[in-house]
């Protein structure tokens, strides 16, 4: 049986020749070798960097949308409080044009400070709870 040889080992029994027709062929090798690593770096740059920036633009526009529900929650919490307070407010514009009137500051002052008028008796009733003693 014969033992076969490795590449490796072939290339070390020959010799290379060296004239025109060899260098223009291991320079055509080695320009279409370069060639092709240049084209694979373009792909792998065109490639990889269009999906490093969608990935960052996505980042930025979840955050964005997180930001905008908090604060979509914010205003609706502001809304509220500021309904509660015209209310608030109308309730008290009520309460002035209430107290500018005489007759509804003597009706007060006749329920929670006992003041009568001249000849007027005033009964204090105990107040109704709503649990009864049996």
């Amino acid at each position: 049986m014969t033992k076969r040889h490795s590449s490796n080992d072939d290339r070390q029994n020959y010799t290379k020749l060296d004239n025109d027709y060899v260098r223009n062929a291991d320079k055509a090798t080695n320009h279409k070798v370069q060639s092709r690593k240049r084209k694979m770096r373009r792909i792998v740059f065109f490639a990889v960097v269009p999906v490093v920036i969608i990935g960052f633009l996505l980042n930025v526009l979840t955050h964005q949308n997180e930001t905008l529900a908090a604060k979509e929650k914010k205003k609706v919490e502001v809304e509220q409080q500021l309904a509660k307070l015209k209310e608030e407010q109308e309730l008290l514009n009520l309460e002035i044009t209430q107290l500018e009137d005489d007759e509804y500051i003597a009706k007060i002052l006749r329920k929670e400070y006992f003041l009568s008028e001249e000849g007027e008796i005033i009964f204090a009733l105990p107040k109704k709870d709503d649990k009864k003693d049996d």
